[in-house]
């Protein structure tokens, strides 16, 4: 009995839990999970976007420890990088001829901050306005 007890009040506080694990006090639950990690798509070729958000991830001050190829074709490139004891991925993949999406993560829960920073300054350098 006592099992069952603990098991419906479990069921009942759930969904105030996830309500509070929401950053943006929305309708988002689990929004925390996701929060700072964001895809964007350039009107850019692959090459140019991979080199200026390696630039960008440099000029952030973050390390670059490694280069991995990813996806079912292996054209995606995943940059790990690590900003202090922040770790950092960025996945660029190519969508087309000169269009490039970018997915990136700043953090284990993601940074809201440094992921519009990097866009922003990923933008700047592709010289998009």
């Amino acid at each position: 009995m006592r099992k069952r007890w603990t098991l419906l009040v479990t069921l009942a506080l759930f969904p105030l839990w996830l309500t509070a694990c929401s950053t943006e006090g929305g309708n988002n639950p689990l929004a925390a999970v996701y929060t700072g990690q964001s895809t964007h798509y350039y009107p850019a070729a692959f090459q140019p976007t991979l080199a200026a958000a390696t630039q960008v991830l440099e000029r952030m001050h973050c390390v670059i420890f490694k280069v991995d190829s990813a996806g079912p074709s292996a054209r995606e490139r995943v940059i790990h990088a690590r900003n202090g004891q922040m770790l950092v991925d960025v996945t660029v993949i190519p969508k087309g001829p000169q269009v490039t999406a970018v997915v990136s993560r700043f953090g284990l829960l993601g940074s809201v901050q440094d992921d519009q920073r990097f866009h922003l300054l990923l933008k700047s350098a592709l010289g998009l306005r």
